[in-house]
């Protein structure tokens, strides 16, 4: 081969070099690119997975990276939004909302006093119980109301001569400070007496009537007194009262608490 033809041959090599360089550099950019709506920094990962062919694990996080800033926020509420959704239903739904967010829990419902006007009372003889320990009944006829924990009782010959009137001991200690409670409409509450609980000799005869204020407050009047005569006339000697139960039997249990003289 002469000096010319390797020239020619050298000559024609360059330019096929040339022209594959050129061929690669033109693809090169295309490829590289960013697809529209991505990141610069998202497209680099995705061409260097593209470069390795069947890398399709690699491929998936970029595509997500990419795209999870626009579909996240619209399938999944921000912690913000269940917060605000929570408020919402509490203050809308009530019960709903305090069911779902203790936070948003119904406030307790509130009763007025109950009225003694409304207030039933009479005697309840408990069988098997002597005539010394009378039950007091008092049936809700108004609506559910809050009653005090005992009611006020006087002991008296007749309802015209308080003039030897007495008063029984109550509870005392925790009993004694019970706070009202609900009186539901319709429902009967009772409250146990025992007019000589120690039997004594030297009692006072000649007892007729319990007055009895059903639901006694500083408004209490002469009005709210309603008189229970008793079957016979009693011998009295220190006197119980004890605090409302729901049946009559609690109420006589509730009688050993009552050890103290009324202030």
């Amino acid at each position: 081969m002469n000096r010319l033809n390797s020239i020619a041959l050298l000559a024609g090599g360059a330019l096929v070099a040339v022209a594959a360089t050129g061929c690669a550099s033109s693809a090169k950019p295309a490829a590289a690119s960013p697809a529209a709506g991505s990141s610069t920094t998202a497209a680099a990962p995705s061409t260097t997975t593209s470069a390795a062919p069947g890398n399709a694990s690699s491929s998936a996080p970029a595509g997500g990276s990419s795209s999870s800033p626009a579909g996240g926020s619209s399938s999944a509420p921000a912690t913000g939004a269940t917060s605000s959704t929570g408020s919402n239903s509490g203050s809308s739904g009530g019960s709903n909302g305090g069911s779902t967010g203790g936070s948003n829990a119904a406030a307790p419902v509130s009763h007025p006093a109950c009225d003694n006007a409304k207030l039933n009372a009479s005697l309840f003889q408990d069988q098997g119980q002597p005539p010394t320990n009378p039950i007091i009944a008092v049936k809700n006829t108004g609506p559910t109301c809050m009653i005090n924990a005992i009611p006020y009782l006087w002991i008296v010959k007749s309802p015209t001569d308080a003039s030897d009137e007495l008063r029984p001991l109550i509870p005392g200690g925790a009993a004694g400070t019970a706070q009202p409670s609900t009186f539901l409409s319709g429902t009967t509450l009772y409250a146990a007496v025992d007019l000589d609980p120690g039997s004594a000799s030297g009692n006072s005869a000649g007892y007729s009537y319990l007055e009895v204020t059903a639901n006694p407050t500083k408004d209490s009047s002469g009005k709210d007194v309603q008189d229970l005569q008793l079957p016979n006339s009693m011998n009295v000697s220190g006197p119980k009262l004890g605090v409302y139960a729901t049946n009559p039997s609690n109420a006589l249990n509730a009688l050993q608490y009552s050890t103290t003289p009324e202030s």
